[in-house]
């Protein structure tokens, strides 16, 4: 599919190159391709596809991955692009990031509904003509799943609308989520399971019911969500990647564990995360929050604060889940010569002394040229969504140990049965899970949803660091004192509750939209 970008990238700079030469009386529309004019064949309908799949890349700096984890309690930030007000709950109807999340969706969904209404008028094969329709109605539902968790009821458009027709009323959630249901399951059945190398990263059946299981557990249909998980496992196309840390490298993309994601190309479409130089010295951002490196447990599995796990806070790094190391650039960690020094930083206001690695190109000296793949789903989450809706729906048998058991065995960290116990109640085995996630998603965007879904108002507190001074000396790290100190203060507000605002740039366009409690 990258390949196929650079292709679609091409050929629309060559039709924007030709409309140049236009006469200036020509109606035709010369900075885009005009849907009366096109869709004529198979090439201009994949054109317009790859079209679709553009549109869900987040270009604004507000809406990429990493923000949703500076609004969680993983991660702290200086107040950038709206995250930090999130994170406090302090957002209003005019913070950056709820206009551009929703207009970035309607934006996705005006799209599609435009190629599903001319894709029907091209002269190609019905079988790839009914591929391209469930590709579309893919990204459609995905969209619309995202809408609903965070803003509620939301307006639901499946068709190209006149000017007339504009202004909609919010949907109620059930009937989107309806919708999305029967794009999701149209798309599962007239996906392939796999493409040809040419075709990688778009979507395909598994992403389709993975998708579905995300949007029933998000949406507490136990029973259908678990049913959903168990599909996608029996494709029998994925599997856990060997390596955890190699899972976020870009020689090893379009691995067997990814399902779906964002596909980037350096020098092309570059991802928006810095690469190491940024993430490593003096991007200000990006800082993860003690309470994050306290919940990874030690290598025997224990948590840091019982007494038999070994742990010494002045050697806070020592055994412990591998997973914190490939996931967060620790004070004292080495990229070839360099050392990451905390005090050293350009900025330090609002720095905790840590900060993140995964995703970071560690070997790119080009800063804002990194070619990583951002990994919207993959198989880990659905061994866990599935082990999550069974525990939920009060099943508590083996099946539920060995689903979470396969993710631990990953990195080499005990079964629950050998730490935890056995027998453990649906309660005991819903702490297990929720552990679980958060130390094996950390910087992949899903902890700020599962504290929203989990409604889990103990997790909205506030972010600590370290006292940089005193981890300064750079030729002897035993000098090294690990202090605790206060970053950023954070509370809920229960006025507010756990939805978003609807944007008041749309209030203000549409007055048959109302807005959502405590904004």
């Amino acid at each position: 599919m990258k390949k196929l970008h650079k292709i679609i990238t091409s050929f629309v700079l060559l039709a924007l190159m030709v409309s140049c030469t236009k006469g200036i009386l020509n109606k035709t529309p010369l900075d885009q391709l005009s849907p009366d004019t096109f869709y004529n064949n198979e090439t201009e309908a994949k054109m317009g596809l790859m079209g679709l799949y553009a549109s869900i890349i987040p270009v604004n700096f507000s809406l990429p991955w990493y923000q949703y984890e500076f609004m969680s309690d993983n991660s702290g930030s200086m107040d950038w692009t709206g995250s930090m007000a999130f994170s406090s709950w302090e957002q209003n109807s005019s913070t950056v990031t709820a206009i551009e999340k929703w207009k970035l969706a309607y934006q996705t969904i005006v799209r599609v509904n435009t190629f599903l209404a001319n894709i029907e008028k091209a002269t190609m094969d019905e079988t790839i003509k009914t591929q391209m329709k469930a590709e579309a109605m893919f990204l459609r539902a995905y969209m619309y799943a995202d809408l609903v968790h965070f803003y509620g009821d939301v307006p639901l458009i499946l068709k190209v609308q006149t000017l007339e027709e504009a202004k909609v009323a919010r949907t109620p959630k059930s009937d989107v989520l309806n919708a999305v249901y029967t794009d999701l399951d149209y798309a599962a059945a007239n996906l392939p399971v796999s493409y040809e190398s040419a075709n990688i990263g778009q979507a395909t059946k598994g992403a389709a019911l993975a998708f579905k299981t995300r949007t029933l557990l998000y949406n507490e249909n136990w029973t259908e969500a678990a049913k959903a998980a168990k599909d996608v496992m029996d494709l029998g196309v994925y599997d856990l990647f060997p390596d955890y840390e190699g899972l976020f490298k870009e020689e090893n993309e379009n691995n067997k564990e990814v399902i779906f994601d964002i596909q980037y190309i350096k020098d092309l479409q570059a991802q928006p995360w810095p690469t190491a130089p940024t993430v490593f010295d003096d991007w200000p951002c990006g800082n993860v929050n003690l309470s994050l490196v306290d919940a990874y447990y030690m290598t025997n599995g224990l948590a840091i604060d019982n007494p038999s796990s070994g742990y010494d806070e002045q050697n806070p790094y020592i055994n412990r889940d591998p997973r914190m190391a490939a996931s967060i650039v620790l004070p004292g960690s080495m990229r070839g010569s360099s050392i990451f020094i905390p005090a050293t930083l350009s900025i330090s206001q609002g720095m905790t002394g840590i900060k993140t690695r995964k995703y970071a190109d560690l070997n790119n000296p080009n800063k804002g040229n990194c070619g990583i793949n951002t990994i919207l789903m993959r198989y880990a989450d659905i061994l866990l969504m599935r082990a999550e809706a069974l525990i939920a729906s009060g099943v508590t048998t083996q099946e539920v140990y060995d689903l979470i058991n396969q993710v631990r065995a990953r990195v080499n960290m005990p079964k629950i049965e050998t730490v935890e116990g056995t027998g453990l109640n649906q309660e005991q085995l819903q702490q297990i899970l929720h552990h679980e996630r958060r130390v094996e998603f950390f910087m992949e965007g899903t902890r700020y949803s599962d504290i929203r879904r989990w409604k889990e108002e103990s997790a909205i507190h506030n972010t600590y660091g370290y006292v940089l001074s005193k981890l300064s000396d750079p030729l002897d790290k035993n000098k090294w004192i690990f202090e605790r100190t206060k970053v950023d203060t954070r509370s809920f507000d229960p006025a507010k509750g756990w939805l978003w605002p609807i944007p008041q740039t749309e209030l203000q366009n549409n007055e048959k939209l109302t807005q959502n409690p405590g904004y």
